[in-house]
């Protein structure tokens, strides 16, 4: 991990996404899963044990699709050496990174689901129907759900080049994003009260990965 930046850098802004984007937009399903799956008699670390095995579940799903992206970088890669563009797909991800964190810093919010409003209450809705009776499958079924910095790591993921690569470096993302998860299941008030400053060193964080990935990709 010393030698790569992309990956230490995919576990700092899952850290600082978690704190700023995810305490405000998955907050909900946190406190879904102590409820479906705790008591008002449940102790605290009951409470934490199934927001850890829901967060478990996430990272499975986020490495999964982490796996994936860095196979399809691999490919590119392979595919443009015989070319003379073997790094082109760092600059596209850096160029997505940089995208998605300007139109994020400017608060450019396109006509697109999110996992706010309308979006939960129907998901929770079906849920409610047919969720796994176990808070560690209902993760991996909700790392599925559309998420603007999971798209962004995604795409750091392809640039990375090797399959093991992209998956390990989704899962850092994840895991990255577990302090906040299990903080807000016991103080969503404290966590709450500086996720705006925090929301924007995220975004920082995600214009210095898309700046590298860019320059990668021009220096090679």
């Amino acid at each position: 991990m010393r030698d790569n930046p992309g990956l230490i850098g995919l576990l700092l802004v899952g850290l600082a996404v978690g704190f700023g984007h995810c305490v405000g937009m998955c907050g909900p399903f946190v406190l879904y899963i102590s409820r479906r799956f705790g008591t008002e008699e449940s102790s605290r670390p009951a409470i934490l044990g199934q927001q850890l095995l829901y967060g478990l579940g996430r990272i499975v799903t986020y490495a999964g699709m982490g796996i994936a992206a860095g196979a399809l970088g691999q490919a590119v890669d392979l595919a443009g050496s015989m070319f003379g563009f073997q790094r082109i797909a760092a600059i596209v991800a850096g160029g997505f990174l940089i995208l998605y964190a300007v139109l994020t810093l400017f608060d450019f919010k396109p006509a697109i689901p999110s996992t706010g409003g309308g979006l939960f209450a129907r998901i929770a809705g079906t849920l409610r129907q047919r969720s796994p009776n176990n808070a560690f499958f209902t993760g991996i079924l909700l790392g599925f759900l559309p998420c603007g910095p999971v798209y962004s790591a995604l795409s750091a993921a392809v640039a990375l080049g090797t399959w093991w690569e992209g998956g390990l470096g989704l899962a850092l993302f994840g895991v990255g994003t577990l302090p906040a998860m299990l903080g807000l299941s016991m103080v969503d008030e404290l966590l709450a009260r500086h996720r705006v400053l925090i929301n924007r060193l995220s975004i920082v964080f995600l214009l210095v990965m898309g700046g590298w990935f860019v320059y990668q990709g021009l220096a090679a």
